[in-house]
């Protein structure tokens, strides 16, 4: 791509916030590969990996890795060595490949659905589904067969009557909600996977009903398109984006092709984009991380959305009830927790497939480099947040083989996962850089002292309520006044769990005598903190770690040219009590 045909990122911003109810959107299946469904590309690996061990009949173990370069090299040989087959990287690998793997419509509608099985919308999803209630977004188009923008859509509107949907069984219902102005619309080009009108196959897809063609192309003609995670591979609905370009009238709010940073976007594609831009319509590429990071950005960006809380149903059989904390009495029992509510967290990070090892071998590379790079590890890879291309100089020793998006779901929460991991690490980095503590690390624990960096907010209700922040005892221990800091999931949301303690220094030359005195010392200090006094230091901790007020704060890590983490907290301990 040449730099007069990408725009930036903060540019389309501006521009959607002006045009976005005449701004459509068509979704291909990287918008889904969050959710857990695989793209096309994913797609075509597979199928090559099932007609490889078909024909030579080798168990599925052999070549199960499809992300490793050794295997898909070994799977390549062999499709090369038939001159009919589609080249590799070329746009009909997907359709032939499909129908070679599965020749009868019904198996690839089996494959299908079995792809779809257990998919949730992801935070993509539910954000363009906000932004459908604000008339923000009014016509989806897709190609994808996945049911998460109804599933989504019902999340937020507690209905999906509201939204006309259409697939090629019904092209009339997409013509009709068009004429009568009927939003929302959500149309899918190639069919929905409980359809009997599944398009996947060169000859399905260049057969694509000429009705729902012509509805495509008349809405090309009126609006703007914005396009993401489409490669374009499907001459069906490029042959529609071409032929609205070449009358010179079509996109009159624009045409936006979003490129994840590691592609290349077929050749297709680049010349669609060049004669539009030839033809005096506003086209470009924008470069981005992917779907939900894109949605992300829009959300934070624009001034009707930039309160909006987005909540990911994560489906658990067995929930909690929450604890509705609108209305408290001052009657017994009422108990203060030490929990600090995390109102909004990061879902997605930055995928990183590598020849790494695990957790440790990470954070050694991490070191190494000298950098401070956050990241830890999950089955898929690694995890990380910060700048692509410090991600790519710590990594690169590791024969990084793809960049990618990870959906951070909330079951992954429950427990200590990659993604907890990640998300706590982050969280205490902002914190300290926040309240100008240093975090401490000591085994398994982190805590900030009182004695380690400096305080950015006041400390002296702290003080006042201790005494005394921090010392010096026999033998040159040092001790101070110090707030265990732990991440945890219940109730639906994360939470911060403070613990105020008491730490002191020793080690293997401290004297037994002096040993002893100095934990002396912590029971003496800590005997004495009844409900009051303890309290008060919970108080002295939130106002020394989050600043004097209760309105919710933000803080985060800039992710430069990668995925950073924004967190909104809100300063203030919950309570349980009885409803009035």
């Amino acid at each position: 791509m040449r730099p007069d045909e990408l725009l930036d990122l903060a540019t389309f911003l501006r521009k959607f916030e002006q045009r976005a109810s005449g701004i459509m959107w068509l979704l291909g299946a990287g918008a889904s590969r969050a959710s857990g469904i695989r793209t096309a590309n994913d797609m075509i690996w597979d199928f090559k990996a099932r007609l490889y061990r078909s024909a030579k009949s080798v168990a599925a173990s052999s070549v199960s890795d499809l992300g490793d370069e050794r295997t898909r090299q070994i799977l390549q040989n062999y499709f090369d060595k038939e001159t009919s087959n589609p080249a590799s990287g070329s746009e009909e690998e997907y359709a032939v490949y499909f129908e070679q793997t599965y020749p009868e419509a019904q198996d690839r509608q089996r494959y299908i659905a079995n792809a779809m099985r257990d998919a949730k919308p992801s935070y993509g999803h539910h954000a363009l589904a906000h932004l459908v209630k604000k008339d923000m977004v009014r016509i989806i188009w897709t190609t994808n067969f996945d049911r998460l923008v109804e599933d989504a859509i019902h999340t937020v509107f507690e209905t999906t009557t509201v939204l006309t949907i259409g697939d090629l069984g019904e092209p009339t219902k997409i013509s009709r909600a068009f004429a009568d102005q009927q939003w929302p619309i959500y149309a899918k080009l190639h069919g929905d996977f409980h359809s009997e009108a599944l398009k996947n196959t060169s000859g399905e897809l260049l057969a694509q009903d000429q009705n729902m063609r012509r509805i495509l192309l008349d809405a090309c003609r009126n609006q703007g398109l914005v396009v993401t995670g489409y490669s374009g591979r499907d001459a069906s609905v490029m042959d529609v984006l071409r032929e609205a370009v070449n009358e010179g009238v079509g996109f009159p709010n624009g045409l936006f092709w979003f490129v994840r940073e590691q592609d290349t976007p077929y050749a297709s594609v680049q010349s669609l984009i060049l004669d539009a831009k030839a033809a005096g319509i506003d086209a470009s590429f924008v470069r981005y991380g992917g779907f939900d990071e894109l949605l992300s950005d829009i959300v934070r960006y624009l001034p009707q959305t930039e309160q909006l809380s987005i909540k990911l149903d994560d489906k658990r059989k067995i929930r909690p009830r929450p604890i509705d904390l609108s209305a408290r009495t001052w009657r017994t029992p009422f108990v203060r927790t030490n929990a600090i509510p995390v109102l909004e967290y990061p879902k997605t990070a930055r995928l990183v497939d590598c020849d790494i090892g695990g957790a440790k071998e990470i954070q050694a590379a991490i070191s190494e480099a000298g950098s401070d790079l956050l990241a830890s590890r999950i089955g898929k890879g690694v995890l990380a947040y910060g700048d692509d291309v410090e991600i790519k100089r710590v990594l690169g020793d590791h024969n990084i083989k793809s960049f990618d998006m990870h959906g951070i779901l909330a079951d992954r929460l429950l427990f200590e996962s990659g993604e907890r991991s990640l998300l706590r690490d982050a969280l205490f980095r902002a914190l300290s850089s926040f309240c100008g503590l240093d975090l401490v690390k000591r085994g398994s624990r982190s805590m900030f002292r009182t004695d380690k960096g400096f305080f950015k907010f006041n400390s002296q209700k702290l003080v006042k309520a201790t005494g005394r922040l921090n010392g010096e005892l026999g033998g040159g221990i040092s001790w101070a006044e110090a707030c265990d800091v732990r991440l945890d999931y219940r109730l639906d949301r994360l939470w911060i769990m403070l613990d105020p303690s008491i730490i002191f220094d020793d080690d293997e030359n401290t004297a037994p005598d002096d040993l002893q005195a100095a934990k002396d010392f912590v029971r003496e200090r800590r005997v004495k903190r009844y409900n009051n006094v303890s309290n008060e230091i919970l108080d002295g901790w939130v106002e020394v770690l989050f600043g004097p007020g209760k309105a919710p704060i933000q803080l985060g890590i800039n992710g430069g040219t990668g995925i950073g983490a924004l967190f909104e907290i809100l300063p203030v301990t919950a309570f349980s009590g009885l409803a009035a």
